[in-house]
Parts: structure tokens; C-alpha cells; sequence
């Protein structure tokens, strides 16, 4: 028995292997949190106040001759030669931020007729990979899809078919532009938007701040380093059909961080002057509702908190406080209605015929990878094959660190991609929790074709090894450079880098398409070429594997945790 066991293969105890894993693990999480909260990577959006350029807007409207100052609702009047009203055209930003497609954010603009009916869309720019974004502009049909949607109608918004081989960015355009068309519609009688000089009313002091407009009668509030300081808010669109001595009033309420009031200053009336200034000159008046969660303003009792009126403009501000509770409560429904709304429009998980096929894929690779099914040659060819045609050239479901790190920085298009979510999950988790490194090994496409290559020439021996062994550094060395670059905000194009994005034939890059090919000669006589000196994804998939070393300390797990001090450092006191 004893002879036996010492023929026996070395078996890895349970909890052997798991002493620095947690440690990796969370090395690598916080690197990915810092990639979200880099804020050079979403550096500050335009806002709706942009004006669009006019020879941009002259794409859309040809005789378009001037632009004219924003309306409540974002858009702005477009007019020609003579001063006739052509339409409105208005953008998608900042309102659409977190809407991300394969890697980034898209700007768009679009023209409406003077009903709000959809003539016209523009891509102006995309943080997306540059083959999607370029087999989108180049659709002749893709854009045509929005013409006559309307803004404020969600039963104008139909299906879109998206633009083969650029599925998610094109379906994150089509969300966008249908999330903008829901923004709410102005007051007639307060049509201005918020200004730096409304925050002033209620902030004398606005250095370093800046707005955000998300409606027609809100703003955030955000400092130097993109953070919420709050929200300002107008009554107007909420609230102006509440009379004073001889018409409505309009208020500006700053609410904190946390959506209490702040302050309250009277914004526009068309009650009579000067009498009005006196609420804005007795700061008394608005005690009452401040301090308070501007949900809660509403349920005051003007009566048991014994609110008077202003000497001197007694029904001004009693309309005025009337006005607030209005507001309060609208903006409360509007809130609910938004919510609810975006609930019934959600398309749920967008599950196509491509992801049902790579969540089979990955569920074979499963079996393959700790059953004994891996060893039977015929059928591992076979594998490979179907991989390559199927799965690869199929379904470009495939890992890259384009797309971890754009993911990481711009959010999970978990709805539109659930397949490619899949393969991130699994090539995530199976290696610490199976000890191997199964999407390298049972599910890459790029892989397989270099399984079926080698061997084909005889391996060079002498001064080649020696210069050959050197290069085991890169890919690691490639992984830090771009989690740098990412996190810096350096506009790169980490697809182009990577073979990857050949398998997505219809928007393949030459630079990808020649990196594959190179990579695939080379594996003739170097077996697995790219994943050995060129893989940083395999790089990272390897780092987070539990092995029978995992509780050694090695150079790494150094390297790894000064890039995480780095990106944290770069977040918090970037230059």
C-alpha cells in the first residue's frame, strides 16, 4: 500500500492554496472599482446648455441658419436665413451617462419638428470601440429606424434592429435616444432652465460647481471632481398654476447631498414688484421648509406651523408656500411615474439565438474541463473546430481586456449582452474556484486555432530559446500598461491590441486581423505563441487560478498590489 500511494499523483489539500487567493482576488476587485470611479474616464459630460455646432446641425436641418437660446426642455430653436422656425434639435448627454455599449458612452444628437416628432439623427461621438462606432455611422439604415418617435411619448418608440457586428453599441444609442425622448416637458409660463445664476440665488458662493441638467425642472449640482453636491430644483414645471395677487410664482430649492432643503429663494413671478423682493429679504419665511426631506415638504401644515404671509406681499408668499408643497408632491409623482415607466419599458435580458449558444458553449467547457472527456483526442479536435466556426466566427462572444476594462469603467450592458456577461462570469470564477483556467483552455477561440497549428514546423533550439524565454514578461507587463492607460483616461484602442476582435470578422480591425495571423504562424513552430508572450487576459485568468503555490508571495502579487495603490492614488489626487 504504501508503494502504491507514492505512485499516486500529488494531491492539493482544500485549504491549501487559499492563503493569498482572497488577497489576489480583492486586489484585483478594487482595481476594477478604481477603473469605475476614474474620473478621467467619465470626464465631465456636456450638458443639454451645449449649443450643437451649426455646421453639425446643418447635417439635419440643410437651411438651418441659426441656433436660438435653450428651451426648458433642453432643445434649442433652429431657424433659417429669413428667421422662420425650421425645428428643434437638442443632444442625448448627460441625461444617457450610464448608458454603455460595448466599451463606452454615446453622444447623440437628434432634430425634431416644432411637435417634437423625430426627423434626424447624428452620431457626434462615442467612447465605443472604433470599428463598432464606424459599421454604425456607416449603416444607411440603422438612424433612419428613429425618424418619427416623439419626445414625451413612449408609444411612438418602437423595436430597433441593430447593426450586425456592432449590436451593443448600436442598441445603446437606441436606448439612449429613447430614455432622452422621456425627459418631461416645460412650463409655458417659466420656460427658462437653470443657470449658474439660480444657483447663485441660494449659494452665493458656486466656485468649482457645476450643473447638470437631468429635466426640465432639475439640476445636479457637482463639484470639481465630479462629485454630487446636491440638486437644484425649480417649481415651474411642477407647480405654476397657483396664483398670487396677480399671477404664479417660480422658486429655486437647493437640496443637499442627501435631498434635504438647503435653500429657498423666490426665481420668478408675475406677481407685483417690488413687493415681491421682500421674500427673498426675510429669510424667516423660509424656515419652516428647510432642513427637511424635500418629499416631506409636502405634508407640512401651513396651518399648525402657523406659515404668515410676508408684510406687505402677504398672498405673493402665501402662494408661494402653497407653491412649494405643490412642487414637492409632483416632483414625488413624476419620480414614481419615471420609475414605473422605466420598469414596463425595460426590456428585461435581451436573449438572442448567439448568447443561448455561448452559455451552452460554457456549459460544455464545464464538463469538458473536469471530466476525463478532455482526453479523448478525436473529440477534442472536434472541439476546437466548433469553436472556431461556431463560437468564434459566430458568435464574437469572446474575453478581451477592451472589454473588462470598458465594462469596469463604463458599466455592464448586462440586458443587451448577456452572453458576453456569461463568458466574463466563467472565466472569472472557474479559476479559483476549479484550479484551471478553463475559457484559456476549453472555451477561447484564438486558443483552439493555436492547439491546431502546433507541431506543424520543428521548435528552433539554441540563441532563439534563450531570446524566446525573455518575452514571458510581456503579457503581464502589457496587463499593467493597460489597466494604467484605462485608468488614466489615455484614449487607446486596447482591441487593436489584441487578437480578439478578428473573430468579429464583419467590424474586424486590420490591426486585430494581423496580430491573429501573426500569432498563428508563429504557433507552427512556437506552440501557443500568443497566449505564452502576448495574453494579458490569459495573464490576469492565471493570476486569479489556485494552485498549489498560491500561498507564495511572488513578484506578481508586488507588482499587482503597487498598480492598485497607483489607480486609488490616480482617483483620489490625479494631477
Amino acid at each position: 500500500m504504501a508503494g502504491s500511494r507514492k505512485n499516486e499523483p500529488n494531491r492539493i489539500p482544500f485549504e491549501q492554496g487559499w492563503l493569498l487567493l482572497p488577497v489576489r482576488l480583492a486586489i484585483c476587485f478594487l482595481i476594477f472599482v478604481a477603473l469605475r470611479r476614474s474620473p478621467e474616464f467619465v470626464a465631465d459630460a456636456p450638458t443639454t446648455t451645449n449649443v450643437p455646432k451649426l455646421s453639425t446641425v446643418q447635417t439635419l436641418l440643410p437651411q438651418s441658419a441659426s441656433i436660438g437660446e435653450v428651451r426648458g426642455d433642453g432643445l434649442f430653436e433652429v431657424r433659417n436665413a429669413d428667421g422662420k422656425v425650421l425645428g428643434l434639435v437638442g443632444t442625448t448627454l448627460p441625461g444617457t451617462r450610464r448608458i454603455v455599449g460595448y466599451r463606452g458612452v454615446s453622444h447623440i444628437l437628434l432634430a425634431f419638428d416644432q411637435d417634437g416628432v423625430v426627423t434626424g439623427v447624428k452620431l457626434l461621438d462615442s467612447e465605443d470601440t472604433p470599428e463598432h462606432v464606424a459599421a454604425v455611422r456607416e449603416s444607411a439604415t440603422f438612424f433612419q429606424q428613429f425618424e418619427g418617435w416623439q419626445l414625451g411619448h413612449a408609444d411612438s418608440i418602437r423595436h430597433v434592429d441593430a447593426v450586425s457586428g456592432a449590436t451593443l453599441t448600436s442598441l445603446a444609442i437606441a436606448e439612449s435616444i429613447s430614455v432622452r425622448l422621456g425627459d418631461s416637458k416645460p412650463s409655458l409660463r417659466f420656460p427658462d432652465q437653470l443657470t449658474e445664476d439660480d444657483l447663485k440665488l441660494v449659494l452665493p458662493e458656486t466656485s468649482g460647481l457645476q450643473l447638470y441638467d437631468v429635466s426640465a425642472y432639475e439640476a445636479l449640482v457637482q463639484d470639481q471632481q465630479g462629485r454630487l453636491a446636491g440638486r437644484l430644483i425649480r417649481t415651474g414645471p411642477l407647480s405654476d398654476q397657483i396664483t398670487g395677487y396677480q399671477g404664479p410664482s417660480e422658486a429655486v430649492i437647493l437640496l443637499d447631498a442627501e435631498g434635504r432643503t438647503s435653500q429657498i429663494a423666490l426665481r420668478r413671478t408675475y406677481d407685483n414688484l417690488p413687493y415681491t423682493d421682500y421674500l427673498n429679504e426675510e429669510p424667516y419665511f423660509w424656515k419652516v421648509f428647510l432642513n427637511k426631506d424635500w418629499a416631506d415638504v409636502s405634508q407640512i401644515d401651513l396651518v399648525n406651523e402657523q406659515v404668515e404671509g410676508v408684510s406687505g406681499a402677504t398672498m405673493t408668499s402665501m402662494a408661494m408656500a402653497k407653491t412649494l408643497l405643490a412642487a414637492s408632491e409632483k416632483y414625488q409623482t413624476l419620480r414614481e411615474e419615471d420609475a414605473a415607466a422605466k420598469e414596463s419599458k425595460k426590456p428585461g435580458i435581451r436573449w438572442t439565438a448567439s448568447d443561448r449558444g455561448t452559455v451552452a458553449v460554457l456549459a460544455m467547457a464545464l464538463v469538458i474541463g473536469l471530466t476525463p472527456l478532455r482526453g479523448y483526442r478525436s473529440f477534442a479536435f472536434l472541439w476546437k473546430v466548433m469553436l472556431i466556426v461556431s463560437f468564434g466566427l459566430t458568435t464574437g462572444n469572446l474575453l478581451s481586456l477592451a472589454l473588462l476594462f470598458g465594462w469596469s469603467a463604463g458599466g455592464v450592458a448586462w440586458s443587451m449582452a448577456p452572453g458576453l456577461v456569461a463568458v466574463i462570469m466563467f472565466s472569472l470564477v472557474t479559476p479559483p474556484l476549479t484550479r484551471r483556467n478553463l475559457y484559456c483552455s476549453h472555451v477561447c477561440p484564438h486558443g483552439a486555432a493555436q492547439q491546431l497549428v502546433r507541431g506543424l514546423l520543428p521548435r528552433p533550439q539554441g540563441r532563439y530559446r534563450r531570446v524566446v524565454n525573455r518575452l514571458r514578461w510581456f503579457p503581464g507587463a502589457f496587463l499593467v500598461v493597460a489597466v494604467a492607460a484605462t485608468v488614466c483616461g489615455i484614449q487607446w484602442n486596447a482591441a487593436a491590441w489584441e487578437p480578439f476582435d478578428a473573430y468579429i470578422w464583419r467590424v474586424a480591425p486590420v490591426a486585430s486581423i494581423a496580430i491573429a495571423v501573426v500569432s498563428l504562424l508563429v504557433s507552427t513552430f512556437e506552440p501557443m505563441a500568443y497566449c505564452r508572450y502576448g495574453c494579458g487576459t490569459g495573464r490576469l485568468l492565471d493570476y486569479l487560478r489556485r494552485h498549489g503555490h498560491s500561498n507564495r508571495l511572488t513578484s506578481a502579487d508586488v507588482i499587482a498590489f503597487l498598480l492598485m495603490v497607483f489607480c486609488w492614488v490616480w482617483v483620489w489626487w490625479r494631477p
